[in-house]
Parts: structure tokens; sequence; C-alpha cells
């Protein structure tokens, strides 16, 4: 299944090379690019998103007949920092890919023990660059500005609508990041738990410590898990925990017995049945600062 959203341009497009006229074809690699595309192109460009929606972004990889399409696109927006193992996977036109993460470098996160393995051998560790730039809207904002202008290249009389929307976008991003100041001014300092390494930018913004229990996502902490865990609350306290999803009640309640209150923030990587990507955020936001005042409540800031 293909997500696609765009219509015929009512305006004279110059063709594609070897393709008929018609809309600019941009392929996007998860729900925050479409997001961005979707925010700044009008109908002389067609957005693909083909990743299904029961599918995760990250680990979907397409059949034959999507790769064609995708290797025919005019622009492929991907994320880096190795997010969507197809773009690492595929041949791709080096020349239509749009590496977000490079407009960011400096800004990017790496994480020393990203990932840990066991090959009989004892544990090891592998650096990695958490993908997740999206959830400090600042960083959001610098990926739209590239991205406009590959538009704006690829359809210069757009220039004047594609600058207009960036305005309105970034505009739409201001309450994410009045209610982010309004967290770090009021709960900054606090540290977490998560499964694995994907809220570090909103930590950042938050002033914030993340540390990741390499927990995989979708199956049920494993007794060595619990056992890592309890270690690690003996050398320190934290009462925290992030999670991407939903968990478990019977997690939810093992967590407790260890002192660990869970909430859960949607990273948004999927399309959400209703609102938009600042419609969801702002909602998520909204019941964080509710979640932390009711922590302070129960508790003195120092356990938090």
């Amino acid at each position: 299944m293909l997500t696609v959203s765009g219509c015929q341009s009512q305006t004279e497009d110059r063709p594609r090379p070897g393709a008929e006229e018609g809309p600019r074809l941009v392929v996007v690699v998860n729900y925050p690019l479409q997001f961005i595309v979707e925010s700044l192109a009008g109908p002389e460009f067609q957005i693909l998103n083909p990743v299904p929606p029961a599918e995760d972004p990250e680990t979907w990889l397409p059949g034959d007949a999507t790769i064609q399409t995708i290797q025919q696109a005019d622009l492929i927006v991907t994320n880096g920092a190795d997010f969507a193992d197809w773009v690492k996977k595929l041949s791709l036109p080096r020349s239509k890919v749009l590496r977000t993460s490079l407009a960011i470098k400096d800004a990017l996160i790496t994480v020393p023990d990203f990932e840990v393995h066991s090959h009989g051998s004892g544990a090891h560790s592998h650096a990695g660059t958490v993908a997740f730039f999206w959830l400090d809207p600042q960083l959001m904002a610098k990926q739209a500005e590239v991205i406009a202008e590959r538009l704006i290249n690829l359809n210069p009389p757009s220039e004047k609508e594609i600058r207009a929307n960036l305005e309105k976008l970034n505009v739409s991003l201001k309450p994410l990041n009045q209610q982010l100041d309004q967290i770090q001014e009021h709960y900054s300092g606090l540290e977490w738990y998560s499964r694995r390494p994907m809220y570090q930018y909103l930590a950042r913004r938050c002033d914030w410590t993340m540390f990741h229990l390499h927990w995989k996502s979708n199956e049920a902490p494993n007794p060595e898990d619990w056992k890592r865990l309890k270690a690690l609350l003996e050398q320190k306290k934290i009462s925290l925990m992030l999670c991407e999803t939903k968990p478990a009640e019977e997690l939810v309640h093992k967590l407790a017995e260890q002192g660990i209150t869970v909430f859960t923030l949607n990273p948004l990587t999927v399309a959400r049945a209703e609102g938009d990507y600042v419609s969801n955020m702002k909602q998520q936001l909204t019941q964080l600062q509710k979640f932390l005042k009711q922590q302070q409540k129960s508790s003195t800031p120092e356990k938090l």
C-alpha cells in the first residue's frame, strides 16, 4: 500500500527527464518529514510516504514495485542517522537524496553505547547517532529550511509560495517551543529511563538526562533486563521513565514496584488517526506538563 498526497498541477511545470509533465514526486521516509513537505509544497508536488500505516518506518522494507517508484522520484527526503532500513539497503540516486541530518550536523547527539551485542565472547557496544531530531521543534524547523530550498530548486516558480509556507510552519511550531521552554523552566534537571536512545534531543531541550536500558521496544523485559535495571537503581535512584508506546499493565506495575513511574510520549514517526504533528505533539506536551506537576506534588523535587 502506498500513501500518496498531492494533486495534479494546474500550472505548466517543467517535465522531469524521461517523464511526462506533471507534479514533482517527493518521497519521504517517515511522518514528521511528510508533515514538513506537505506544509511547504503546493500542487506542483506529489508527496509519497511509502510506509503502510501499520508498519514501523524504521524497519519497513519496500517491495519491487515500490522500489521502482522510489527510484524514479524527483526528490527522496531522508532523515539521516541511519533512520529507515530501506534507505541503507536500496541503491538510490545520490543526486536525488536529501539527508536532512546534514542541516543539523552540529546539533547531532551520539550515544557511545547505542547498541549492545553479545556474540558468545562477551557483550560489546557500538556508538550511534540518535535520529529523532523532530522531538525538538527547533531542529524540525532547520530540517524544514533545507527541504524548502530543495523544493524551490525543483520548481523555481513555486519559490514565493514555499517561502510563505515555511514562515507559516515556523509560526505553527512556536506553541511547542513555548511549552518546552515552560517545561525547562519548571522541571529542569530531571533524570529519566527509556528503553532505547530516542528522547535525547527532547531531553537536551528540557535540560534532562536520559539513561537508556537497551530493552527491545516490542518485547517484555527478560530476567537479565530486570537484573541490569536493579543494578542501575542501586547506583542511582531514578523514578521516571519515558516510553514510546503505552506499556502493558503488568510492566507498569513491575516498574512501580521498583519506584519507577512511566509516561508515554509517542515520537510520531507514524501519522495519528486524528490531527497533525503540531496538534498531537502539543497535546502530548500538555499531558507531560500535567504529569510532571502531579509528580512534583507527590514527592520532593530532588526525588523527581
